[in-house]
């Protein structure tokens, strides 16, 4: 494997691991403070938009390809509709932690758009 793409690859699991360690980060500040159901529920939707990117990550075997290819397209939809939702959400929290959320789905929603504009 090439520099260039061994960089790349990095970058991408960097990608899809930061919104987890965000999300989990903000469950630990949600448990020591108990925050508004604002913060609640945009906790939750980011938690499942982090969820809906897991065929991503999934091993591609014969067996398993098309149960990947039909957890892939729902997943992204979910995942995609989740991080919408919690960005119209977690503004409306008091908690500082919100921004942590706030993050995560971002970039869930980007790797999903980045997905569907890489489709030829």
């Amino acid at each position: 494997m090439k520099k260039t793409e061994f960089i790349l690859a990095a970058l991408g699991v960097a990608l899809l691991a930061a919104p987890w360690v965000l999300v989990a980060v903000a469950w630990r500040k949600w448990a020591r403070t108990k925050a508004a159901p604002a913060f609640l529920t945009g906790n939750i939707l980011a938690t499942v938009s982090c969820c809906g990117l897991i065929p991503f990550v999934l091993p591609v075997t014969r067996r398993w390809e098309q149960t990947r290819i039909d957890a892939l397209s729902c997943g992204l939809i979910v995942s995609f509709v989740s991080a919408v939702l919690a960005l119209f959400i977690l503004p409306f929290s008091q908690n500082r932690a919100k921004w942590l959320s706030f993050a995560a789905c971002l970039l869930n929603a980007c790797v999903v758009v980045m997905f569907f504009l890489s489709l030829d």
